[in-house]
């Protein structure tokens, strides 16, 4: 036999090296599946667990906020409450939530009433310290003057539940009594019990101390919290609970397709190599080179979930790799001879794509076609590249239909709570207007202040809602806006008139600045939107503002649109911010003892009416400190007066 047949001995060595190698690839990459899968899933646990946190609170802070109300009640008709009244309240207060079993009230202790009176006749004349297991806690709870939503308790009448009891001091000294709420804690179980079967989880509840001490298991498997299960905290008026959540699916793995795959290609690969080895052919040597190379680039391409296509210079599609084919419904090798544009769902605007995405980073979202003629949304990124010395295009197209899936959910979420919060809001709004407004009788200083200051925090929660819904509509299409031509400094001049007040709060000086030329400007806008707009921005310049400084609004024209431009003296934006100024929920301190407060909605609210406006908004560094925000309105000289030059 030919010596040529034999492989030497550092030929081996490289074979054996080669061979240990795919074998650590290939387990690092059995390893990556298994947390790929494991990611997956926790993924899964992360979005059950806060649907099923937000499912608990907003089912047991309801009654929770009903018994604070009528606790508000009983102190601003300073405990004197006729039987009759109170037969009145209780009915409609125990209707507005599904899960109160009955709300009791007990003046100097002794539970005097009770609705519904049926089923808890019982428990009428129950005196709190007669009851030797529950009066610790009741006692605790009157000297602490705090609410607690204590639990799982036996009851008098039978059946367990949870009982949320706050006790009621009039003119902050003078105990009246106490009021409880009993929650039937069974139906918010049967609730989460049909949450958890549809997203496929396994929930486990029980609470916590004040000292972060944990208790027993009210609800699931008490093992849940021993393993590897997500915990997440459960915050209610009253209690902390913690919640344990782990997905009832078995993470999903393919180890041994890989395994078997990848030993398989690797078999192969090391046979061709020896097979090259023994070829003494330099010509045959360069070709199977080459071609390894080939493969391995193939290799690459069909493994990336994105479309890779690369076409020459008229866009005249040379190469796709093995994911292109599902995601646009194509049969193999169909592709390669067509234009990329056929990909779009607008092939005519192709040349808008190539402008969109001249730059190496920049990605542009349009429609792409499939074969079948459905649409689905695309974002395309193209890179120029040169190819055996000739001009190529390198476009990775990528389907976006699951993200936006997944933001329609987060849209679908927020309009949801948002409309479900503004009912009970507006009541406890309207409700405390007419308190603050002497409805309810005359009031002392200490219960004015006091509903005052509930009444603030009410609007700021309005306030909020109102915002969430505005970005719902926004993002949705729904906000109608009524443009018509007004004199833009009018409104300007309306918004400073309302800020006058926060401004004498933070001690700022709020000025105008507007030349005659422009004191007669008109523009086509919604005057009630762009108020809000330039409130929003005189509200943030005079909240970070420093103490007995100034913020100027000036009115200038430069070329074919009017800017209003807001100038604070605060300490500015930090340059790494200002990128994601404009983007919802971003804050530049974002902790949770940050200075100021917000939501960070405020200008991606204001830049998307803007836009509908066919305006735009923007921010620049204050030329010695401070910052300046500005909004850019387009100027029609056909709607300016005569007299305006």
């Amino acid at each position: 036999m030919s010596n040529k047949l034999f492989l030497s001995a550092w030929q081996w060595l490289l074979l054996i090296l080669l061979a240990v190698v795919a074998i650590y690839a290939t387990e690092r990459l059995v390893e990556h599946e298994r947390q790929v899968a494991r990611s997956q899933q926790l993924r899964h646990e992360i979005a059950s667990a806060g649907q099923l946190r937000a499912l608990i609170e907003s089912e047991l802070n309801i009654p929770l906020y009903l018994t604070i109300g009528l606790t508000a009640h009983v102190q601003a008709r300073n405990g004197d409450i006729s039987p009759a009244e109170m037969h009145l309240l209780l009915p409609e207060l125990a209707h507005q939530a599904r899960h109160i079993r009955n709300i009791g009230v007990a003046p100097a202790n002794t539970l005097r009433y009770v609705y519904p009176l049926i089923g808890n006749e019982q428990a009428i004349g129950i005196y709190y310290p007669d009851l030797k297991e529950q009066w610790p806690d009741i006692a605790a709870i009157i000297t602490q003057r705090e609410a607690r939503l204590v639990g799982p308790i036996s009851l008098i009448q039978g059946g367990t539940a949870f009982i949320y009891r706050l006790p009621v001091y009039l003119n902050a000294d003078n105990y009246w009594g106490i009021i409880s709420t009993v929650v039937d804690i069974e139906s918010v179980w049967s609730l989460l019990q049909r949450q958890t079967t549809e997203q496929g989880v396994q929930v486990a509840i029980r609470s916590l101390n004040s000292a972060g001490k944990a208790g027993p298991a009210f609800y699931g498997d008490e093992r849940l919290f021993y393993d590897d299960s997500m915990l997440l905290a459960i915050s209610l008026r009253g209690a902390l609970w913690q919640m344990a959540v782990r997905s009832l699916s078995p993470v999903s793995e393919r180890s041994a397709e890989i395994r078997w795959a990848a030993y398989s290609v690797t078999a192969l690969l090391l046979a061709l190599l020896a097979w090259l080895f023994m070829s003494r052919q330099h010509l045959r040597k360069s070709v199977v080179a080459q071609q390894r190379d080939k493969v391995y680039l193939r290799t690459i391409m069909d493994n990336v979930t994105d479309a890779v296509i690369t076409t020459n210079a008229e866009g005249i599609i040379e190469q796709v790799n093995r994911s292109c084919y599902p995601m646009f419904g194509y049969t193999g090798t169909s592709l390669p001879g067509q234009h990329w544009s056929v990909l779009l769902a607008e092939p005519q605007y192709v040349d808008e794509v190539y402008s969109a995405t001249s730059t190496t980073k920049a990605e542009y979202e349009t429609g792409g076609r499939r074969r079948d003629n459905s649409i689905f949304p695309l974002s395309v990124s193209r890179s120029n590249i040169r190819l055996h010395q000739q001009p190529r295009q390198l476009l990775v197209l990528r389907d976006l239909s699951e993200r936006q899936k997944n933001e329609q959910l987060k849209q679908e979420f927020i309009s949801t709570v948002s409309h479900e919060l503004r009912t009970p809001l507006t009541s406890i709004s309207g409700a405390l207007g007419l308190a603050v407004g002497g409805a309810l009788g005359e009031l002392n200083a200490s219960q004015l202040r006091m509903l005052q200051l509930a009444q603030s925090h009410c609007q700021q929660l309005n306030k909020l809602v109102n915002t969430l819904l505005d970005v719902e509509k926004l993002t949705s299409g729904n906000m109608l806006l009524q443009l018509e031509p007004l004199q833009l400094l009018d409104v300007v001049q309306q918004a400073i008139d309302e800020a006058q007040v926060i401004a004498q709060q933070h001690r700022t000086q709020l000025r105008l600045d507007c030349p005659e030329a422009l004191q007669q400007a008109v523009v086509r806008v919604d005057a009630g939107r762009l108020k809000q707009v330039v409130l929003h921005l005189l509200n943030n310049a005079l909240k970070f503002s420093p103490a007995d400084s100034s913020v100027t609004v000036q009115v200038l024209q430069q070329q074919k649109f009017i800017r209003i431009a807001i100038h604070d003296q605060g300490k500015g934006v930090e340059q790494d911010f200002v990128p994601r100024l404009f983007s919802r929920f971003s804050q530049a301190d974002s902790s949770d003892s940050r200075e100021y407060s917000g939501t960070g909605l405020g200008l991606a609210v204001s830049r998307h009416l803007m836009q509908n406006m066919h305006g735009d908004i923007g921010y620049t560094p204050g030329q010695q400190r401070g910052s300046c925000f500005y909004l850019d309105l387009p100027f029609d000289a056909a709607i300016q007066p005569v007299t305006l030059p």
